[in-house]
């Protein structure tokens, strides 16, 4: 039987109570009620529901992405990036649709500030990608530029959950 093994678990002793010393309290109740700090937020940076939004729209854009390379090598017809079956490209080009929206995706996950801003660039580097597939393989073309579309409209619409720059209030006399 592996020693490590749960059955072989110790039981735990008794839990003691921990003191609870209130000299060390702050006269101010929010001071005492807060369980943890919290990070101070900064103009550009995205609300909280707003970048989960933000991300995991871009997400779905990376999913579509994998969706066409797939469907591109099923029915044969290649894209300018992937190459013929018979003559692919290297990998670094074979990946060149992914770059922008993986570092949106990780911009999102680590709160950069103007995330939606990398993301509209990102929207139009892919745009680029699939107007170069246009005379080669159109209906391809035209998931690749729905999903530079989409990608473009989820990044405007993430400028709204942007924090702004607090305005200077007039003292009051």
């Amino acid at each position: 039987m592996d020693p490590g093994a749960p059955a072989d678990a110790e039981p735990v002793g008794p839990v003691e109570p921990v003191e609870y010393d209130e000299s060390d309290e702050s006269d101010d109740p929010e001071q005492r009620d807060a369980t943890w700090a919290e990070v101070p937020r900064q103009a550009g940076q995205l609300a909280p529901m707003w970048r989960v939004a933000f991300g995991v729209g871009w997400a779905a854009i990376i999913v579509g992405l994998v969706a066409v390379w797939e469907s591109s090598r099923v029915i044969g017809l290649s894209t300018w990036w992937l190459g013929a079956d018979a003559e692919p490209r290297n990998l670094v080009l074979n990946l060149l649709p992914f770059y922008a929206p993986l570092l949106v995706m990780f911009a999102a996950i680590s709160n950069w500030r103007f995330a939606p801003y990398f993301g509209i660039a990102a929207a139009v580097v892919g745009a680029g990608i699939g107007a170069g597939d246009l005379g080669r393989v159109r209906w391809i073309a035209v998931v690749e530029l729905v999903l530079a579309g989409g990608a473009l409209c989820i990044s405007i619409a993430s400028l709204a959950g942007m924090y702004r720059p607090a305005e200077p209030r007039d003292p009051v006399s």
